[in-house]
């Protein structure tokens, strides 16, 4: 399962077409509450809002609503468009760009408050000034991940394409089964992969580590600001038509968050049942999502700092500018 999905499928549809404001009016929701179709992304936070479907809390005011995973553009796009959906979890830059592309979203919560990692068998790594020199193994190149990365290094006074040798490949999970296999000794992992990494390295009689918490550095160099990587994004129609919704969602999903790390293996396992994970992986990798439950609006010093860093390394990928105030909501 990937942590984050690549920027380039993620947004290149959208980028590569006429854009989002050139869509076609967006047909009318006549009960988004009845039937919705609520989107998730394959990462580790979108448990707490599977949670919060799977105790009820939604039943009186969404009937009928049902769950599935989003994997890329024009599946999301498709169902945001076509009013089957207009509710789902994300990468904090996703709903951003769509926004500033014309499609009324909101983002309506915080989920994680970041999960990305260096793993490592090298001892010597401790900080992230002992990378200097080494080789790695990274992932989505130029994408958010890399992009957060690169902030870090240069934050740090580092170039990461002089200082140290990265070596790309396509998805996290890919990376960190070169690292536990024994043919990379360092890579850059988001959550769960790390965890994955670190139990697969295990059964093989070889030790890796937590080396680096990029959040922590992130911090560190932001002023105390958390890396608000995940969240809930909402359709303005939503928001207008089925306010009971909203009022249960900003109402259930500190409890559903609580329960999820209080019951870990029930966690582990409602993620495999819908995510396509594997239950004890899940749970082992639970304490490092940084799994919160907040109003955007809470995180809005965070979420710009977050997104003027991706506009100064990639513009494209929020389309060349900050969301307006009203993009982040509260609850």
């Amino acid at each position: 399962m990937n942590g984050l999905l690549n920027r380039r499928t993620l947004l290149g549809a959208l980028a590569g077409s006429a854009g989002a404001l050139a869509l076609p009016p967006l047909p009318a929701l006549a009960a988004p509450a009845q039937g919705l179709e609520i989107l998730g992304a394959p990462n580790g936070s979108t448990i707490v809002l599977l949670r919060l479907i799977q105790s009820g809390a939604l039943d009186q005011v969404a009937p009928g609503a049902s769950f599935r995973l989003w994997r890329d553009t024009d599946e999301l796009r498709a169902a945001i468009v076509s009013g089957r959906s207009s509710l789902f979890t994300t990468p904090t830059h996703v709903p951003a760009n769509l926004a500033n592309r014309g499609l009324p979203l909101k983002l309506f919560a915080i989920l994680s408050m970041g999960h990305l990692f260096v793993v490592s068998g090298d001892e010597s790594i401790k900080s992230f000034k002992d990378l200097a020199g080494k080789s790695l193994v990274g992932f989505f190149k130029n994408d958010m991940p890399d992009l957060v990365f690169r902030s870090i290094a240069k934050g740090y006074g580092m170039d990461p394409d002089k200082d140290m040798t990265i070596t790309y490949v396509r998805t996290p999970m890919e990376a960190a089964q070169m690292l536990a296999a024994g043919r990379a000794t360092t890579a850059i992992l988001s959550e769960p992969p790390a965890t994955a990494a670190i139990m697969m390295a295990k059964k093989e009689g070889r030790v890796l580590n937590r080396a680096i918490s990029l959040q922590e550095d992130w911090k560190a160099q932001h002023k105390g600001l958390g890396l608000p990587m995940a969240g809930i994004a909402v359709h303005e129609r939503l928001i207008e038509q089925s306010p009971e919704l909203i009022a249960a969602l900003g109402a259930g999903l500190p409890g559903a968050r609580d329960w999820v790390m209080a019951n870990k293996p029930e966690a582990g396992q409602l993620a495999e049942q819908k995510m396509d994970v594997k239950a004890h992986m899940f749970a082992n990798a639970l304490d490092h999502f940084n799994v919160v439950a907040e109003p955007a609006a809470k995180q809005k010093a965070g979420l710009i700092a977050f997104y003027e860093t991706l506009l100064a390394f990639e513009p494209d990928a929020l389309a060349g500018k900050l969301p307006p105030d009203s993009f982040y909501m509260n609850f």
